[in-house]
């Protein structure tokens, strides 16, 4: 884990909360805690949302509301809330708690992950609009994934003074020599929810278009989780079995071994905040095939290719570029380790810890 660690001292004045993130729950959110959870002396952290029916939704939101307003209630060492929130739902959710802190006096982090942000705030009628940007307004600092969502905030109304971009956490590569494989083929990676928006069903579209193409010259191998049955449904319908290798959900060791394995990584999303898998990938030396959507194109610059979300032949002729020029691997590899430095724990950890204590000597 980081070198440097948020101290048990730091971490008791901060309640912090957001989705489950344990037992490989899925999403933005959870991955980032679960990382960070490895990174303070002490995390004080209340799951508000787990994946499941409407009572387990409402349990989870229930006890971790009640246990976080007892705990600030009664710990004076508690100064600062950090939420974690996405759009719709999640925003709301968090907007409660905004409240709550406010009526225990404490500092009040809101830290944005959101993919479809925008969509949730353009899409909203003219009175939610207004309480988006109430709360947004009502919190002592808002955080941001990348400049750009720094720059969209900015032009909703919020001030910029209250907006510190933060980056999503990347691990220190785990170097594992025996995984690489040298068969021949270039090796492709998809890690991450299947589903549409991540463009997942975009890339099997597109090599099965190419079939002939691609026999031979190229292995994808996908890990993720939801919609599985729908995923190994398109395979075997278009024939890709020998090309396209379902893992399901991967973590610990297996996932150390795939990002050793793989080449080039594919993640041609339609929204995105700034993917942690990206990042992870490219602190191994691979390029980055995906999309010019939330901070992507803050950090796949020189190092990959962006194509249009759900556009089958870009992805190919992306694909395509890495088989017939395979020096172009190493070449913007080098790039992603240069892009990826100021993701590394250290970095973060060191951010976030003066965001704490920023924050804490503010007045309002």
């Amino acid at each position: 884990m980081a070198g440097i660690r948020i101290t048990e001292e730091l971490a008791s004045k901060v309640i912090m909360s957001g989705d489950y993130y344990l037992k490989n729950h899925p999403g933005g959110i959870s991955a980032v805690v679960r990382y960070w959870s490895g990174c303070f002396d002490g995390l004080q952290y209340y799951p508000i949302y787990k994946i499941g029916g409407k009572p387990v939704k409402a349990w989870w939101y229930i006890t971790s509301y009640v246990r976080m307003a007892l705990k600030m209630a009664f710990d004076r060492k508690v100064s600062i809330m950090h939420l974690h929130t996405a759009a719709d739902g999640s925003f709301w959710r968090n907007a409660d708690l905004v409240r709550l802190g406010r009526f225990f006096g404490k500092k009040i982090i809101l830290h944005i992950h959101a993919s479809r942000f925008k969509d949730f705030y353009n899409e909203a009628s003219p009175e939610n609009k207004e309480k988006i940007t109430g709360t947004l307004k009502s919190v002592d600092r808002i955080i941001v994934l990348s400049q750009s969502w720094k720059e969209w905030f900015e032009s909703i109304g919020i001030r910029k003074e209250s907006l510190t971009i933060l980056h999503n956490i990347t691990p220190e590569p785990t170097y594992i020599p025996s995984a690489k494989v040298d068969d021949g083929k270039i090796h492709f990676l998809f890690l991450g929810e299947i589903g549409q928006r991540k463009g997942v069903f975009d890339i099997i579209r597109a090599i099965a278009q190419h079939k002939d193409e691609a026999e031979g010259k190229i292995e994808l191998r996908i890990g993720g989780n939801r919609n599985e049955e729908k995923l190994i449904s398109a395979i075997k319908e278009n024939g890709l079995e020998e090309t396209v290798i379902f893992e399901g959900w991967v973590s610990g060791e297996k996932k150390l071994r795939l990002l050793n394995w793989a080449d080039v990584y594919i993640l041609p999303s339609f929204n995105e905040g700034l993917p942690i898998s990206i990042l992870e990938a490219m602190s191994y030396g691979h390029p980055v095939i995906s999309t010019p959507v939330g901070g992507i194109p803050e950090v796949v610059d020189g190092n990959g290719i962006l194509v249009t979300p759900g556009n089958a032949d870009e992805i190919w002729a992306a694909m395509s570029r890495y088989i017939d020029n395979p020096s172009a691997i190493s070449q913007e590899g080098s790039i992603s380790l240069r892009n990826v430095r100021p993701y590394l724990p250290d970095s973060v950890m060191e951010q976030l810890r003066q965001i704490y204590l920023d924050i804490m000597e503010v007045k309002r």
